[in-house]
């Protein structure tokens, strides 16, 4: 029996020691964040981010993607969205169809849950396939650079604007890290220029066809404006349980990452923070992407 009592000292010891040492680096890791100076967390951040294409901006707040990040050789097809759920996305999608001249095009909009963030993507692709009567069965690339659109993207919470983002691309993006959203609480202000008449005119009409009332859209020259709040498109389905499933843990996931970063309030020293203590919870940052890096095959 006295065996038993030493054993479960010992065992009680240990603990003991083990539970010091990890507080004694927890603390270490705070106060390695409050010295370190904001130029080395964001280069440590941008190049642990690098490899899954997408960058954090400290001004703004704002995990977002870079215009040569690797997706862009994957294109896109409808096929991406029916998959969304699988990497932890429940999002809206509005993919509108137009054609100019002989191509088709697809100019797609996405807002929602993105994992541990909220946020919103405007995505512009072109088809070397034709079909009138079926645009949504075609697979799309993305558009080049001289063919990039000025698109701008205003997110709200309800009231709260989360997000602001405007460029010159094919795929504007923009997450805020921790924030947990159902994505009918999210709204985006959406503004896109078009080269000219001629095309502005034509993706008009796909607004239209897809239910968007006249009233609802604004044009000033070859820019066209509106707001997407609920989708008018179809979407796609998926089980219930499996959407509530995937938002329990996207939300057990935010209020874990805020939990244990309570010590601090940027997004940028919660991070740095992380990547010292929670390894593994810092490598879930950079999933944003539809697709799994690695696992990827473009469609042919």
């Amino acid at each position: 029996m006295k065996y038993l009592y030493l054993a479960a000292g010992i065992l009680v010891v240990l603990i003991l020691l083990i539970v010091i040492w990890i507080l004694v680096r927890r603390h270490r890791a705070r106060c390695r964040v409050c010295c370190r100076t904001d130029e080395e967390k964001c280069r440590d951040l941008n190049n642990a981010l690098f490899p899954f294409g997408f960058q954090y901006d400290i001004c703004c707040d704002l995990f977002y993607s870079t215009r040569d990040a690797w997706q862009r050789e994957m294109g896109y097809g409808r096929i991406y969205d029916e998959h969304a759920i699988g990497m932890n996305m429940i999002i809206d999608c509005e993919p509108l169809y137009f054609s100019y001249e002989g191509r088709n095009y697809l100019l797609e909009l996405w807002k929602g849950q993105y994992g541990m963030a909220s946020g919103a993507e405007i995505g512009f692709y072109v088809s070397d396939e034709m079909s009138e009567h079926h645009p949504e069965k075609l697979f799309y690339h993305s558009v080049t650079d001289e063919a990039m659109l000025n698109m701008r993207f205003v997110l709200r919470k309800r009231n709260r604007m989360l997000a602001v983002r405007e460029s010159q691309t094919w795929w504007l993006t923009g997450f805020v890290l921790g924030e947990y959203s159902c994505k009918e609480e999210l709204h985006m202000d959406v503004s896109i220029t078009f080269p000219d008449c001629r095309m502005r005119n034509a993706f008009y009409e796909a607004l239209l066809q897809a239910g968007y009332t006249k009233e609802e859209i604004r044009l000033c020259g070859t820019r066209v404006s509106f707001c997407f709040v609920r989708p008018r498109t179809v979407q796609p389905r998926h089980c219930r349980l499996r959407v509530l499933w995937v938002q329990w843990k996207n939300r057990h996931n935010c209020k874990k990452y805020l939990r244990v970063t309570r010590y601090f309030v940027r997004t940028i020293d919660r991070v740095d923070y992380l990547g010292m203590c929670f390894p593994r919870l810092y490598r879930m940052l950079g999933r944003f992407s539809r697709i799994p890096a690695g696992k990827c095959r473009r469609r042919r």
